[in-house]
């Protein structure tokens, strides 16, 4: 029996019941149903509202709920998504660029997105307020009050009012609600709402200091009672390092006192990919008069922006700081050129995560041409030339112009190269990177044997890069496996698993010091290594480095779907039989432990084990089955031609394999 004041007014106890909410509760219904596959909706309203006793009344078994998801770090929401749940149900009390960043990073994902704001109900308000009276009483064996209900904005001020009722106060005071609560309570709740409203309460009292170990109460509380907010910042004013203590979920209330947390913000790790940095940024912007310094944040507006996944607040900053450049730059052309053409290639950048191709190749042109005005004025300018170049060719690349691209990449290797001659240290691994660009585009418009070279010469340059700093090592095994791939792509399989070879020497030197990091990379590219040599026809080297692979899978936590293919891949090289025929169970057994039992590659892996087993005519019975629900699988996710026509051919393989059944079976799967 719930007899505690405070525990009353807690909607999880739904002491007073649900009721109403018929249009919204349709609404979430028809979200949850909708043929999408999967969906986020974020249902957000002012504190007290019912958003989590609405909630709690539609959550089911297929559905995820984030109470207070506004609070939750960014990338525990992220990876929530990543582990695929078809409905996330997001509960916040307001909108803003959180949810902004949180459904473009969920549109990454595939998943639509929508959003349903709940208002208040004035007009129920009443009703409840003498329900909420009658549980109360009659929780605390208290009289029935015989009171008007007072005016109140939300549910939550209802109950409230109505449990204040129940000890006897006639106010129609919100503050004196709580204190009279508060009063009464011998074990008050120290988060949640009536927890925010004692402490706003208490702090009206200027003699009383907030404790700082109660940050996220003040904090929250602040979103609603100017005073607070008042004290908040005076407590952050008189202690910057309590930022520390605060989640930038918690701190975004501060937003518009950048003056205050700022500095520890931007410092912080914590909050890197946040949308926080890029709120204090927009508030610091508010008070900047200087042309040059309006500039300057808009550009850093629009990084801390892109960092958050808010790809048109980017965009809108980034064209703001190109705007006022070219106000400087017609005072000033000299001095202010370089930075305009810095702005241009950053607005390039920001059109392409919007999916602007043409209009960020068009911005990435007039970078170049400034570039080449301020290379005319100063020589030493060829290295931000050579890099606009290289940032234009992958925007013709993405438009389809080809022979554009190879153009342009061509020059910024030139000019990489001449600079790398000159000075090493600095611009070597410019160099090896273009070098790398430059083969690709080639090898796109067919110059195959310049291509080669430029590979060639990348994998030299990137060899003596990690040379002489073992920090580009990690990065240098990436060049590998990305040339090996370009390699592989243009008909060079040999020279391809070559380059792959050498990636997996600098990877296992790695994983010998990081595991953690650097195993399962190690793992897929010798996937990758096993997948060239089968090409090769080169089957007991293929096995051999599948092998390899699921022996460093096994090593890797979480990784039973990406084992389960390794065993796979195995099965489908493996040059005994028997060896086959047991790695293809294997896979299948991990496929079930995951639950992916019911898609594309479980299926291929059913016909695979089905056409072992057939091969040494073992577990037939079991093999048939396998082979016609790998055909009923493919038939449902509607699977390409070749895949199913692949899996049918197993079914005939194991029916030419067990003659005693034939009789039994249907001519055609």
């Amino acid at each position: 029996m719930i007899s505690s004041p405070g525990a009353l007014l807690d909607p999880r106890h739904e002491v007073v019941p649900f009721h109403g909410r018929t249009a919204e509760l349709a609404g979430l219904a028809r979200w949850r149903d909708a043929a999408v596959l999967r969906s986020v909706l974020l249902l957000h309203g002012r504190s007290g509202v019912g958003k989590t006793r609405l909630a709690r009344r539609f959550a089911g078994d297929d559905l995820v709920v984030v109470d207070d998801a506004d609070l939750a770090p960014w990338h525990d929401v992220l990876a929530l998504l990543r582990d695929g749940p078809t409905r996330v149900l997001l509960v916040a009390r307001a909108a803003g660029w959180w949810w902004s960043a949180t459904r473009q990073r969920a549109a990454d994902l595939h998943y639509a997105s929508e959003d349903l704001e709940l208002g208040p109900c004035p007009e129920e308000h009443d009703r409840v307020f003498a329900i909420a009276c009658e549980r109360f009483a009659d929780a605390l064996d208290l009289p029935r009050p015989d009171v008007a209900p007072p005016r109140c904005d939300t549910f939550h001020d209802v109950h409230l009012a109505a449990l204040a009722a129940v000890h006897g106060d006639r106010s129609d005071n919100a503050v004196e609600h709580v204190r009279r609560v508060v009063s009464v309570d011998p074990d008050p709740p120290t988060t949640g709402r009536l927890a925010e409203d004692a402490l706003a309460v208490t702090l009206l009292d200027d003699r009383i200091a907030p404790a700082p170990d109660a940050l996220d109460t003040l904090l929250r509380a602040a979103e609603r009672w100017p005073h607070v907010r008042d004290r908040a910042v005076e407590l952050f004013t008189a202690d910057p390092g309590l930022v520390a203590k605060a989640g930038a979920g918690q701190l975004r209330v501060l937003k518009d006192h950048p003056e205050v947390v700022a500095r520890q913000v931007f410092d912080d790790p914590r909050c890197h990919g946040d949308v926080l940095p890029a709120l204090l940024t927009h508030a610091l912007l508010r008070d900047a008069e200087d042309l040059r310094e309006r500039a300057e944040l808009n550009g850093l507006l629009s990084a801390r922006a892109a960092l958050a996944a808010l790809r048109e607040e980017a965009v809108r900053a980034s064209r703001e700081e190109v705007s006022l450049r070219r106000r400087l730059v017609d005072h000033d052309p000299v001095e202010h050129r370089p930075a305009l053409a810095d702005a241009l290639g950053d607005l390039s950048l920001r059109l392409v995560a919007a999916k602007r191709a043409e209009e960020a190749l068009f911005v990435a042109e007039e970078a170049v041409a400034w570039c080449r005005l301020v290379t005319a004025d100063d020589r030493d300018g060829a290295a931000q030339l050579a890099a606009a170049l290289d940032r234009l060719g992958l925007r013709y690349a993405a438009v389809g112009r080809k022979e554009d691209a190879a153009t342009a990449v061509a020059e910024s290797a030139e000019l990489f190269d001449e600079l790398a001659r000159q000075h090493p240290a600095s611009f070597r691994l410019d160099a090896a990177k273009t070098a790398h660009h430059l083969a690709a585009r080639l090898f796109e418009v067919g110059r195959r044997a310049e291509a080669g070279h430029a590979t060639r010469r990348a994998v030299l340059q990137w060899r003596a890069v990690a040379a002489d700093d073992p920090r580009y090592e990690a990065e240098f095994a990436g060049t590998l496996r990305s040339v090996a791939a370009l390699l592989a792509a243009f008909g060079r399989p040999t020279e391809a698993a070559a380059v792959v070879r050498e990636s997996i020497g600098v990877l296992r030197r790695l994983a010998e010091v990081n595991p953690r990091d650097f195993e399962p990379v190690l793992a897929s590219v010798l996937g990758d290594l096993g997948v060239l040599f089968r090409r090769l026809d080169r089957r007991s080297e293929a096995a051999q480095a599948f092998e390899d692979a699921v022996a460093v899978w096994r090593r890797v936590p979480r990784a039973a779907d990406r084992l389960a293919r390794a065993w796979h891949l195995l099965a489908d090289s493996a040059v005994t039989n028997e060896v086959a025929r047991a790695g293809a169970r294997m896979a299948l057994l991990l496929w079930q432990l995951t639950g992916c039992h019911d898609g594309v590659r479980y299926a291929e892996t059913l016909s695979l084990y089905a056409r072992r087993c057939a091969e040494v005519g073992t577990d037939l019975d079991h093999a048939l089955a396998a082979a016609h629900r790998a055909v009923e699988l493919l038939r449902s996710a509607r699977a390409e031609p070749e895949r199913l026509a692949r899996a049918e051919h197993a079914v005939q393989e194991v029916v030419r394999a067990h003659p005693a059944r034939t009789r039994d079976l249907p001519s055609s799967p």
